[in-house]
């Protein structure tokens, strides 16, 4: 099975994609450049991938930004807009001799061209893991930098007050479970939901390393703590999962958005199973942006995401065939109904359910059939959460092979491939109890990019 090309998530018409880097708004468009390979649909020849949406959801794609160079593949980073119209990239040059350091490049033209640095690499402490620079605007003036030592587990802090010297302002961490190497951090000051207050929280994303790898494979987490001195602080005793479901690695949000918001792209895939995923001639996929947020619950903050939702035709049904290619909202009275299953079918036997248990207080997505089987011997199976509500709601966003499912009004979130197949979808919902719940499917129209404005060549 050949799985379908999402209609409104971000991907690449061909060949490989992964983290996304560079996240920026600028000249009223939404710009992701990501991990790209310009020559195959499987990882290799790292280079800067680009796209560009109005909107977050109509994405036109660009000619590759920063290629790949002989002896040095160029790995994640971050773009920051600078006053003016220059835009300014940190990237880590990833060389054959084995070493990782950060390298710096400008543009003056939106980000369609640009210009290395020729002092790079900037920052070299002579590492085979220093990587994925974000950099941050600190409240108050300057800037920070968020780079990594994977394999130690440690997120190391560079402050500037000009974009060009960097002087070293402490590090964080090792935190949470061995066997894993820490990726892609980003650090986004958010607000407390009903309140005057924000905090400070610390993204980060792990792989597990070694020959006995976990096999749940790639996730994200969360640490909510303070920044003091340029350094990050925290209380906590271990990191906090971002997203519960398999399919969400590397996710940053845009530097310069507007109204200051924290909204954030991840890319959606494992890397247990990122080099086998069915596609072709396309391979990788972001998730739908979504704006970050807080919400103190049972005396703690926790992370809440707000997916950006695609315009709808809407219809109610309990049971019903659409295009996989919609958005899903369920509403219900826990008391009344118990436990609600959501069941998606599609092609051969392949079923995805989703389970809201207020009495286990979990949700739960499964992904079954000979389909997913086939994938890779870690793609099928259940994967729960704990639920910190008690409403009964669910947002279920299906796209191609992309499912994301929000619910505690955001505050517990799963994102998972999906093999349902290219063809309709049976859409099914049950109760415990004899009562059902509401059912609103809205049906997205064919989304297609739009045209821009053309793009000049890649330097």
């Amino acid at each position: 099975m050949s799985l379908p090309r999402p209609r409104f998530h971000l991907t690449p018409s061909r060949n490989w994609m992964n983290d996304p880097n560079g996240l920026v708004f600028t000249g009223d468009r939404w710009h992701a450049f990501f991990q790209y390979n310009p020559e195959g649909n499987d990882w290799g020849n790292m280079s800067w991938g680009h796209a560009s949406s109005a909107d977050l959801l109509h994405w036109d794609e660009h000619p590759v930004a920063l290629p790949h160079r002989p002896r040095e593949q160029i790995f994640s980073g971050s773009v920051v807009a600078s006053p003016g119209d220059t835009l300014t990239a940190y990237y880590t040059s990833a060389y054959d001799r084995g070493i990782q350091a950060q390298s710096r490049a400008t543009s003056v033209d939106g980000g369609f061209t640009w210009t290395p640095d020729a002092a790079n690499p900037v920052l070299d402490r002579s590492s085979s893991d220093f990587r994925d620079p974000k950099v941050v605007r600190i409240p108050g003036g300057g800037w920070l930098m968020l780079t990594v030592e994977a394999v130690e587990r440690r997120v190391v802090f560079y402050a500037s007050d000009d974009l060009l010297a960097w002087r070293e302002a402490g590090s964080f961490g090792p935190l949470g479970p061995e066997g894993v190497v820490w990726e892609c951090p980003d650090l986004v000051h958010l607000p407390v939901e009903g309140t005057a207050e924000r905090a400070w929280v610390l993204l980060l994303s792990t792989n597990p390393v070694g020959d006995d790898a976990d096999p749940a494979g790639s996730a994200m987490h969360y640490v909510v703590g303070e920044l003091a001195g340029g350094v990050f602080r925290s209380d906590a005793t271990d990191l906090r999962p971002l997203d519960h479901g398999r399919d969400l690695y590397a996710g940053v949000t845009f530097d310069s958005a507007p109204g200051g918001a924290a909204v954030m792209l991840g890319w959606m895939s494992n890397w247990r199973y990122a080099h086998v995923v069915p596609t072709a001639p396309w391979r990788g996929a972001m998730s739908l942006a979504r704006t970050l947020g807080l919400r103190r619950i049972d005396g703690a903050l926790h992370l809440v995401q707000r997916p950006v939702l695609p315009p709808t035709a809407t219809g109610d049904a309990a049971l019903l065939t659409v295009e996989p290619h919609a958005v899903i909202e369920v509403a219900w009275d826990p008391a009344a109904t118990g436990a609600v299953r959501v069941r998606l079918t599609g092609e051969g036997d392949a079923t995805v359910d989703v389970v809201h248990d207020p009495g286990a207080r979990t949700l739960s997505v499964a992904r079954t059939g000979s389909a997913a089987e086939a994938l890779h011997p870690d793609f099928p199976g259940e994967r729960a959460a704990p639920l910190v509500g008690a409403a009964g709601a669910l947002t279920l966003v299906i796209d191609g092979p992309l499912l994301e499912v929000f619910a505690d009004d955001g505050a517990t979130v799963l994102s998972h491939l999906v093999t349902l197949g290219g063809g309709p979808l049976t859409v099914s919902v049950t109760a415990e109890t004899a009562v059902v719940p509401a059912v609103r499917v809205s049906a997205v129209g064919d989304i297609t990019a739009q045209e821009g404005p053309a793009a000049p060549a890649a330097a």
